[in-house]
């Protein structure tokens, strides 16, 4: 990353997505941390016409695209997909994007590494596998894939099935996919780790994978959910149902598993898994004292 002229100065980070749950999340939990300071353009800039423009006129460090995972399924991504193609090739100016597992269609029967070659032919894949391949077309830059995130605040999966179980309502999910649920928290962790290391001195760069330690599935995840949702209501007594697809069993079907080898990351910055069950258990016990 760039060489640093004044170690006191702070890092400048251009943040793409800044009110999405990963951006909003890195701007809360640096509130404390002086050594980073954000430039937050609103989506309109990123989207509009003079985006190269009205870009070229700030001065960053780092770039973090913490849209595209958010954004990829949208009508006009191909408008913010141009935006990114500007800002990755730029110099002295490192790019981080945030991808997802999802780019991976999960038919490896262990977890995928860096090297393996993203295969899913999902529309949302494709998309942020082009955008993989834009941010990755400058040797200096990183896309960073992680697992199933989630918060505990807004629109978050563990919020809306704690509200189902609240309400009473039996679940019922396919149980197809195997993966690794990880706090949006942890994963910041993560990419303040990455922005810091790079910043002063280290030359990692390419593709990256992080999520928390155990894999689960989907409807494991869910239980664990119900389990936990019952350590602080004695009412969160319900039943948990695996959605059969006829047509699927007719065939030789499998569970897809869209788990992430983190052996690179620790290896290249030092960074470890972490178990995501006491993350899910807190974030839960928050939820039921403030609801």
């Amino acid at each position: 990353m760039n060489t640093v002229q004044d170690i006191n100065a702070p890092i400048r980070i251009l943040l793409l997505g800044s009110t999405t749950e990963v951006g909003s999340s890195l701007l809360q939990l640096s509130e404390e941390k002086k050594e980073f300071e954000w430039l937050c353009p609103d989506e309109s800039v990123l989207l509009g016409s003079r985006a190269k423009e009205e870009l070229d006129a700030l001065q960053f460090d780092v770039v973090i695209d913490a849209l595209s995972l958010r954004y990829a399924l949208q009508d006009d991504y191909e408008k913010f997909q141009s935006t990114l193609r500007h800002l990755s090739n730029r110099e002295n100016a490192p790019f981080i994007m945030i991808s997802s597992a999802r780019v991976f269609s999960g038919t490896k029967d262990a977890p995928y590494t860096e090297a393996d070659e993203p295969d899913s032919s999902e529309p949302y894949a494709l998309a942020l596998i082009e955008a993989e391949s834009i941010v990755l077309n400058h040797p200096d830059n990183i896309v960073l894939r992680t697992g199933w995130l989630f918060s505990g605040q807004g629109d978050d999966f563990v919020c809306r099935t704690l509200g189902l179980i609240q309400d009473g309502v039996n679940l019922a999910y396919k149980d197809d996919l195997i993966g690794s649920p990880t706090p949006i928290s942890d994963l910041v962790r993560v990419v303040f780790s990455m922005i810091n290391q790079g910043h002063y001195g280290s030359e990692n760069k390419g593709i990256y994978h992080y999520c928390c330690a155990e894999e689960i599935s989907w409807i494991g995840l869910v239980e664990a959910i119900v389990a936990t949702s019952g350590q602080f209501d004695p009412k969160a007594q319900i039943e948990v149902e695996a959605i059969s697809d006829t047509f699927s069993e007719t065939q030789d079907s499998a569970m897809r598993r869209q788990s992430l080898s983190c052996r690179k990351i620790f290896n290249h910055f030092g960074i470890k898994q972490r178990p995501w069950r006491s993350k899910l258990r807190n974030l839960v016990k928050g939820l039921y004292q403030v609801s």
